[in-house]
């Protein structure tokens, strides 16, 4: 998860200039501030090659928070266990060896910044979490709004820890509404039209989720949770346009985890920065071993894992005379200029894409050059996505 964005209002209380007009724009720059290490750090049940990631608070007028390089990162569990992680990327640690946290086990991180810092988390346990029962999809009106809801059922464990957190990645069919046959190649300053080899009308695209998603079932009286929303897309969202994929994940969490993350999800479901209900600080279980009065930002998770993955298309839930919604809102085919040295200028920039040589004008047509042309986004689904169909894709 990536909650990156929301740290740079975490120790901001006084960071901000009172606004003595609503009227006039203002560019709001930091007051005060202080420098934090960020943990990004969930170590699961998989076996896998863990991650954690390590920046720092950054201000508000900067727009992405730096990288805390050059660490040293070790996770040991309660049987003299010692995982040791190495910088792949700044600020992103790979742990040496696959490895899964385990039942019944303590485990502890500890990290050794460049400048001399030393931090660690509280002694943490791994909880068992609740299988997801089955994940499908369904027409709902969702606060007013017509579209399709993705829900899950999660199976009954009455062992099974009572707070969740999701995750989601969605991956979605791209299909290009216009095929050219033909496209112009340059070579110095001659061209000429030569046939299309690149396949660019079918495309995906994957995206994670952006939102914190999290379940509680301590108030009900069994562990059994039904139907719980973990998407919704509104009908005219053009990812549902053609067939659509959604992957969930679910990772079992401590109560206090559940709290910590319960907080995130408050800040950034905030309408705006200068609301009264900024807390300052979001306390987590990691701490500076030489500084107690140093605050460290992040949670230290050891989570149980359960995935399931859905597809659906269209026209499974819409009629057929209800029109897909489309990337391309505009497709008009037109013929720019008056000279051929406009659309081929047009050409070479990308903005266009050749479509034929103009004949005799057609009714409605827009333009009277000698080429017609239309956008690229029309024709080149690379424009969204990727032409390489996913290993798990079915049709």
């Amino acid at each position: 998860m990536n909650f990156k964005k929301l740290f740079k209002i975490f120790l901001l209380p006084a960071a901000f200039i009172v606004v003595h007009s609503c009227v006039e724009p203002y560019d709001f720059e930091t007051q005060t501030f202080e420098d934090a290490l960020v943990v990004e750090a969930m170590i699961t049940d998989e076996i896998k090659f863990q991650e954690i990631n390590l920046s720092r608070t950054y201000r508000l007028e900067e727009d992405f928070p730096s990288a805390e390089s050059f660490a040293d990162v070790l996770v040991t569990d309660d049987r003299g266990n010692e995982f040791y992680f190495y910088e792949m990327a700044p600020g992103k640690y790979i742990s040496h060896v696959e490895f899964g946290a385990q039942s019944q086990r303590q485990y502890q991180l500890f990290i050794q910044t460049q400048d001399g810092g030393s931090y660690s988390s509280d002694p943490t346990e791994l909880l068992p979490g609740s299988e997801i029962e089955d994940l499908f999809a369904t027409r709902v009106v969702f606060q007013g709004e017509d579209g399709i809801a993705l829900l899950v059922d999660n199976e009954n464990m009455n062992e099974a820890s009572d707070y969740s957190l999701y995750e989601y990645e969605e991956t979605y069919k791209i299909v290009s509404p216009i095929v050219v046959r033909n496209t112009i190649a340059f070579e110095g300053d001659s061209w000429q039209v030569v046939p299309n080899t690149k396949q660019e009308t079918i495309c995906f695209s994957t995206d994670p989720s952006k939102e914190i998603i999290i379940s509680s079932t301590s108030d009900l009286n069994d562990n059994n949770l039904d139907s719980f929303l973990v998407r919704f897309i509104k009908k005219d969202d053009p990812v549902l346009s053609h067939r659509y994929s959604l992957l969930v994940k679910k990772y079992s969490l401590t109560g206090e985890a559940y709290s910590y993350y319960s907080t995130l999800k408050k800040i950034s479901g905030s309408e705006s920065l200068l609301s009264q209900n900024q807390p300052g600080f979001v306390n987590g279980n990691l701490f500076s071993v030489n500084n107690e009065d140093e605050k460290v930002i992040g949670f230290f998770t050891l989570s149980d894992v359960s995935t399931k993955r859905v597809f659906f298309s269209y026209y499974d839930f819409f009629e057929f005379s209800e029109p897909r919604p489309m990337f391309q809102e505009n497709c008009m085919i037109f013929r720019p200029g008056q000279e051929i040295i406009t659309p081929l200028d047009m050409i070479q920039t990308g903005s266009v894409r050749y479509v034929g040589m103009a004949g005799p004008p057609l009714e409605g047509e827009a333009g009277e050059g000698p080429m017609r042309v239309v956008a690229t986004e029309c024709v080149d689904c690379t424009f969204y996505g990727t032409n390489e169909t996913p290993d798990f894709w079915e049709e």
